[in-house]
């Protein structure tokens, strides 16, 4: 009984001690005074729950193929950073990635990091003109190819249309999917 009123002396003076004390906010930690506004409702409008539907391109060999999956976007608990945690299913095969997105102070665009299904990474920016959404990036699992998603969005933003196209000298793309996201939520 002794271990066990000491063990919850421990635990409350751990969080008292710990648990009130200020929490800087990250863009006082970073130096970055968050998203603009402006900037702020541009990446609202993909903010929610989406349907993808992808068609894969015959290339080297193999056949065309589908995707089914589900996109999510969301803000991070700060505001700062846009979340998108996405699932999919290739021949029978689950499949999940994820991306973060955040606002560049110093480009004035926005910087993301793309974390994929076998474990790599990627970075890249996003670019917003209108309605068409690019997003630029590098292939880090070892080819170096540089990749694109263009995606164009509709008036109402609930229809996204997205071309994936993949380049070996950075200057001639080539496609090799493309699909239509259809929102189902906002949040």
């Amino acid at each position: 009984m002794k271990q066990i009123i000491l063990a919850t002396c421990f635990a409350l003076m751990f969080f008292f001690f710990t648990g009130f004390r200020e929490i800087k906010k990250p863009d006082q930690l970073m130096g970055n005074e968050g998203i603009p506004k402006e900037k702020r409702e541009l990446l609202q409008k993909i903010v929610g729950r989406w349907i993808t539907q992808t068609n894969i391109h015959a290339k080297d060999g193999q056949s065309a193929s589908k995707v089914i999956g589900s996109d999510v976007w969301q803000w991070s608990p700060d505001g700062n950073f846009l979340l998108h945690i996405a699932y999919g299913i290739h021949e029978k095969t689950g499949f999940g990635g994820m991306e973060i997105t955040g606002y560049n102070a110093k480009t004035g665009g926005f910087d993301n990091y793309n974390f994929n299904p076998d474990g790599s990474f990627s970075m890249g920016s996003l670019t917003i003109i209108k309605n068409t959404w690019v997003w630029d990036g590098v292939d880090l699992r070892g080819s170096g190819k540089a990749v694109r998603t263009t995606g164009v969005m509709d008036e109402n933003a609930k229809i996204l249309t997205v071309k994936h196209e993949i380049s070996d000298d950075g200057k001639t793309y080539q496609i090799f999917m493309d699909g239509v996201l259809t929102k189902g939520a906002d949040f």
